[in-house]
């Protein structure tokens, strides 16, 4: 890692962040605004503040910067929807509305509109290798998620029921429909999504969401 101030944790406000993320928050905003595909590596330094030999001593090149980025979205995405099931307990919900709490956030984060990127390799657009062998790709972050989400529904320590696991990958399938094929609107998406997982996983038990994943969780095969 080069430079910056405290990379692995939250920056207070006014320090600068590492080299490795200002890189990765230049390419993001590249990939929204459609620049990146004709953006050579001179240009990523320059917008980042870096050498270029900086930018191939950290990243390699162009897909290793993707995969980079990729891997640090997706984990916002699953420590956003942890997060949403987290809250949502705290006020006292059951498992179908936390369940269906932290999917409202994985429809907003990853939709075409408020991520493009994310949308583009969860629904298999682009990207080739930089968004399957160095990040976890779509198996692999459809498998985390239902690992922590099978997890915080079932008492610590006890592995999860048949049923459970089926009722967690049921919702997601269903949440990646809708960014395949969104609905007219988000809050219909929301809405149905809200009554399968009510449907599917009414149960009542208050068990975190972990920072990892624990044997037994359903992992999604596409």
């Amino acid at each position: 890692m080069s430079g910056g101030s405290a990379p692995t944790r939250q920056r207070p406000a006014g320090v600068r962040p590492s080299v490795r993320e200002s890189v990765l928050n230049v390419a993001l905003g590249m990939h929204t605004d459609g620049t990146w595909r004709r953006t050579a590596m001179w240009q990523i330094a320059a917008a980042a503040g870096v050498s270029r030999q900086t930018l191939y001593n950290e990243f390699g090149d162009r897909d290793g910067i993707t995969r980079a980025l990729l891997e640090r979205e997706t984990n916002r995405m699953l420590d956003g929807a942890g997060r949403r099931w987290r809250q949502a307990r705290g006020k006292g919900a059951d498992h179908g509305d936390c369940l269906a709490a932290a999917m409202s956030w994985v429809l907003a984060f990853a939709s075409s509109r408020s991520h493009p990127l994310f949308h583009d390799v969860l629904t298999g657009h682009g990207y080739g290798t930089a968004a399957t062998s160095g990040g976890r790709g779509l198996a692999g972050a459809l498998a985390d998620l239902c690992r922590r989400l099978t997890d915080a529904a079932v008492p610590g320590g006890q592995p999860a029921r048949p049923d459970q696991l089926r009722a967690v990958e049921a919702v997601v399938r269903m949440t990646l429909s809708y960014l395949l094929v969104p609905a007219e609107t988000h809050q219909q998406a929301r809405a149905q999504i809200a009554h399968t997982a009510r449907n599917l996983l009414p149960g009542t038990g208050s068990a975190p969401v972990p920072a990892g994943g624990r044997a037994g969780a359903c992992t999604p095969t596409t």
